[in-house]
């Protein structure tokens, strides 16, 4: 038993012997922390200024003067000589109709004045004639109330002629259609050899020089609004550019079903781009407010994100998620993250980040 015992020391002591010792480059050495790189830039400093508060809608732009002309009279077109998107100005024609009927009974109608007029002045001297004998008492006094009477009715009838007269050369008139206004044709709506009626509508002059924005203003806001507020919207057709109106109309009373009030401003479309039909996304000026701005290139822009880069006096950036307002004239309010006075790194690039080493540039 104690043989056993010795032998089994003996084989664990020659194992223990056995084993390799651990070679001193098998342990990892600790890499030295790589120092980042200094970030160069121009600083900008956040200011606090008065930013304008909007009120955002919808709307619609219509014309100022937006009108389906109607023929008011009766016949056969025989020119149509505008298009669609013609310019026309004020008395243009629009449609010709067929003349010669209108004509004959203009003519008719003069010849029944001229006629009157005949039987008005062989009257008058009729009574002219006998008016001293009717003093003298040669004649009846019942002839020449007779005589009286009778120039009564021939004016009767030259005035019912000039009515008939004046009627027939307004049918004459009427069947030139001229546009009411200066404007642009929307749409012709009639063809040559189509017989109108004078209720049928013929063309749609719109005038583009002054436009209206139609915006619905919910019940909550209604409130804050005043004639002459300014108005800027955009719209799909044109989303670079910008434009202005000035609220002109509110409405009298707000519309049940939606609970808003429907509210005009007047927009100048001097260059023709706006059409009517345009849907708008606005904002309404209410007032003034401080807050504090920054240039829009010192924020680095992320999906939803915004960031700035606050250069601290220790020679460092610090990194800020901020909340952001009000973009105008290339300046952005910072709601929060930011306060005035701070000096932000202008154009952030990819090197920028939390704790980083900085150096303005001279």
């Amino acid at each position: 038993m104690i043989h056993r015992i010795c032998l089994l020391f003996a084989v664990a002591g020659l194992s223990a012997c056995g084993e390799k010792p651990v070679a001193e480059d098998a342990v990892p050495a600790i890499e030295p922390k790589a120092e980042r790189p200094v970030v160069t830039g121009k600083t900008v400093q956040a200011t606090e200024q008065k930013v304008p508060r909007f009120l955002r809608v919808t709307g619609q732009l219509a014309g100022q003067h937006d009108a389906v002309v109607a023929a008011d009279a009766m016949g056969k077109v025989v020119e149509a000589p505008v298009e669609r998107g013609d310019a026309v100005k004020a008395g243009d024609v629009l449609v010709k109709l067929d003349e010669r009927q209108a004509k004959l009974v203009l003519a008719e109608a003069e010849a029944s004045l001229e006629l009157a007029k005949s039987r008005l002045k062989l009257a008058k001297n009729e009574q002219e004639r006998n008016a001293p004998l009717a003093a003298k008492k040669a004649i009846a006094d019942a002839d020449f109330q007779r005589l009286l009477t009778d120039a009564t009715a021939r004016e009767a009838e030259v005035a019912a002629a000039v009515a008939r007269c004046d009627m027939a050369r307004k049918t004459l008139e009427d069947a030139v259609i001229k546009a009411p206004f200066a404007g642009v044709v929307a749409e012709r709506l009639v063809e040559p050899g189509e017989y109108v009626r004078s209720d049928s509508p013929v063309a749609r002059v719109v005038d583009l020089t002054t436009l209206r924005l139609v915006m619905n203003v919910p019940e909550t806001e209604v409130g804050k609004l005043t004639e002459g507020q300014r108005v800027e919207f955009s719209t799909a057709a044109y989303p670079d550019r910008s434009f202005t109106g000035t609220v002109k109309f509110l409405g009298a009373a707000l519309r049940e079903a939606a609970r808003d009030l429907v509210v005009e401003a007047e927009v100048e479309n001097a260059d023709g781009s706006l059409r009517p039909g345009f849907f708008c996304d606005a904002r309404i000026e209410l007032r003034e407010e401080k807050a504090v701005v920054v240039p829009v290139a010192a924020v680095r822009i992320e999906g939803s994100r915004r960031r700035v880069f606050v250069a601290d006096q220790d020679g460092t950036l610090s990194e800020r998620l901020v909340e952001v307002g009000e973009e105008r004239d290339g300046q952005m309010e910072i709601v929060r993250g930011v306060a005035a006075g701070d000096r932000l790194l202008l154009s952030p690039g990819p090197d920028a980040a939390d704790g980083a080493s900085f150096k303005p540039e001279a």
